[in-house]
């Protein structure tokens, strides 16, 4: 991966623990740590996202028009 001057260089301190954590998780998707860290990373930041909102959330904008009674709406069923 090369450098660009849209990423950034961030260092974070591990403890051992969290280190060898991260080299078995790494290995095991076989994938190198930078790019473990930045697709976990990745996936916890999605929820600080900015999502618009779903066109049909809300109230209903227009009235809806009366259909008639149930005696009006079935009378010719019953029938």
């Amino acid at each position: 991966m090369a450098l660009s001057s849209s990423k950034r260089i961030t260092t974070i301190v591990l403890d051992a623990d969290m280190d060898r954590l991260l080299n078995r998780a790494a290995h095991d998707l076989r994938t190198s740590r930078s790019e473990f860290i930045r697709s976990q990373l990745r996936r916890v930041l999605e929820q600080f996202r900015e999502h618009p909102a779903p066109r049909s959330a809300g109230v209903v904008k227009t009235r809806i028009r009366e259909r008639g009674t149930k005696a009006e709406l079935f009378a010719k069923l019953e029938r």
